[in-house]
């Protein structure tokens, strides 16, 4: 029912015939997962499922850029604002606002926009990389096709689980919606 799309299959799926390089502003130093780079630099920004918005490097470079404001960050963050430059890059969204974040070790982590003003206390890190994101955001695309096709149901629910586990146990344990809780 599920399957968990290999790094090659999904690089195809995003490439597809019209792959054009767009490379991240030279002023940015930001020390990227080499598989990130080789993406997001091919791609426009790609709604890969509900969940899941993968964003160009232009555009992620323009949202970390406006996420660097210390009006977005919690006063309770040192040097948020510095912070954000530095040590989180955005990476993507979902349909309902929330942010996918990469932090300078290649950690995902995701924020729901009704935190408010973020604060790094509120960011769940999912203890996986890039490449198990792009993994779960496919998987994300084929629990979307059932949903839309009305087919959902708690078998489905539990088997979406097993292949989350598989993914990272992290991710199913962290797992941020309330869809499929564990």
């Amino acid at each position: 029912m599920f399957r968990i799309k290999s790094i090659e299959e999904i690089k195809k799926e995003l490439f597809g015939a019209n792959a054009q390089v767009m490379n991240f502003p030279k002023a940015i130093n930001f020390p990227f997962d080499e598989l990130y780079k080789e993406i997001v630099t091919k791609i426009k920004t790609t709604e890969i499922s509900s969940e899941c918005i993968l964003y160009n490097s232009v555009y992620s470079a323009n949202m970390t850029k406006a996420y660097a404001d210390e009006d977005y960050w919690s006063k309770n963050t040192v040097n948020a604002a510095e912070d954000a430059v530095r040590n989180y890059w955005f990476i993507g969204q979902n349909g309902q606002g929330d942010y996918w974040i990469m932090d300078i070790n290649g950690k995902i982590y995701f924020y729901d926009h009704d935190n408010e003003e973020i604060d790094v206390e509120k960011i769940i890190n999912l203890n996986i990389d890039f490449g198990k994101w792009l993994q779960y955001a496919y998987l994300n695309k084929e629990l979307d096709e059932i949903y839309f096709g009305n087919k959902y149901n708690e078998t489905i629910g539990e088997e979406y689980k097993k292949k989350l586990k598989e993914i990272s146990k992290e991710l199913f344990e962290n797992y941020p919606f309330d869809d499929i809780k564990p």
